[in-house]
């Protein structure tokens, strides 16, 4: 998503922190805050160009186009740092690496420094208070960007210390239409109503076994009380040590196995069908911790059975 689109996505947004940026009166760090599948994340990225590109427009924001912008984008410049959240919950360790990284490399660009951390109101409360202790001596030239889908997970002395920005739900509509442009209907309403972010879709669609694990969760949903169903999904999808399985993806296939029991209300009652979103749901929570992702899906496949042929 580039500024002009997030200047209509999000135009509050947008001109607080072109304010801030024209007037070089910026925030040492900033609480973005929204629910997901706002674009809290691209906006973090052009924040931080933003901050050290050497072309910006007369809004104050970045090119986007300039060599320093696209390091920033791909994660590549010494001066920004990217904690994925989304991926696994962010731990102490997780700061005290960061804190690290920043004392023990030299400044690259414009003498500022970045960091985003995506999530982070699901971080563990160890991480929160090695943040805390971050913040409470802000450092010249470094910048914190914290991202959070529920401020209330977030400490009230983390938030007392950042600029909290709010962001607007994302128009789901809208979204759908951009992303029919890429992929079908089907799959857009499923992308959007997970919550993604049209960079994160965009991801998930380039995956070359996008199809493959789509088509097995609305394959399973039609036959979850079938022994030879469990045993396909072990045998062919979430093969062992295979491409495949990758915490994201295993996600990704619950978020489809949850769509198609929603969409899929024939031959079974709704309590059932309750059950097995309540399961998902916690599977999903699940991933965010160290597990056996091979025992995980095992217990999963055996427990949503259990529900169905109750």
């Amino acid at each position: 998503m580039n500024k002009e689109q997030l200047k209509k996505e999000q135009p509050v947004v947008y001109q607080t922190l072109s304010n801030a940026l024209k007037r070089d009166h910026l925030a040492h760090a900033y609480l973005f805050v929204g629910p997901k599948g706002s674009p809290k994340n691209e906006m973090a990225v052009l924040l931080a160009q933003s901050l050290v590109c050497h072309h910006t427009d007369s809004d104050g924001f970045a090119c986007q186009e300039c060599d320093v912008c696209q390091r920033i984008r791909k994660e590549e410049a010494i001066d920004f740092k990217w904690i994925h959240g989304d991926k696994n919950r962010i731990k102490k360790k997780d700061i005290l690496d960061l804190q690290s990284f920043f004392e023990a490399t030299s400044v690259e660009i414009e003498n500022r420094r970045i960091y985003f951390l995506e999530q982070f109101d699901q971080a563990t409360p160890d991480a929160s208070n090695s943040l805390l202790k971050f913040l409470e001596e802000p450092r010249p030239g470094i910048f914190a960007i914290i991202s959070a889908d529920e401020k209330s997970n977030v400490l009230p002395t983390i938030q007392s210390r950042c600029q909290w920005i709010q962001f607007r739900p994302a128009s789901k509509q809208r979204f759908i239409t951009m992303l029919e442009e890429m992929t079908d209907t089907e799959s857009a309403k499923m992308l959007a109503q997970f919550g993604y972010t049209m960079e994160q879709a965009k991801e998930i669609l380039a995956w070359p076994d996008f199809d493959l694990i789509k088509d097995s969760a609305k394959k399973y949903t039609m036959n979850w009380d079938d022994l030879s169903m469990i045993l396909s999904m072990q045998r062919e999808v979430f093969v062992a040590k295979s491409e495949h399985m990758q915490k994201e993806k295993i996600r990704f296939w619950l978020e489809c196995v949850l769509y198609y029991t929603k969409e899929n209300k024939k031959g079974i009652s709704l309590s059932k069908q309750i059950h097995i979103q309540e399961i998902l749901i916690e599977g999903m929570d699940m991933l965010r911790r160290p597990i056996e992702l091979a025992l995980f899906l095992d217990k999963l496949y055996n427990q949503i059975r259990k529900v169905v042929i109750s």
